[in-house]
């Protein structure tokens, strides 16, 4: 599975979520599988990089070219609750 693209989605609560694109529906859902069960360094890294992402998803590009994605937000570890 490959990550396609990325953007940054911002929510009526004015946090942000970081939406990873993957390549088809498929792809979208194991993606999404892998940030919810595993994904901790990658999640680690997002929280002290960038600490004003505080969820993250993934999506992908229908063939309309139109970007969908799982609004089952996952929350993203607040940096200073890593230290």
């Amino acid at each position: 599975m490959k990550v396609k693209g990325a953007f940054v989605y911002p929510l009526e609560t004015g946090e942000k979520a970081l939406i990873l694109l993957a390549e088809s529906k498929t792809d979208q859902d194991k993606l999404y599988h892998y940030l919810t069960i595993d994904a901790y360094k990658f999640k680690r890294e997002i929280a002290e990089e960038e600490p004003n992402i505080g969820w993250i998803s993934a999506g992908y590009k229908n063939e309309h070219n139109e970007i969908t994605w799982n609004q089952e937000y996952i929350p993203v570890p607040k940096w200073y609750d890593l230290n």
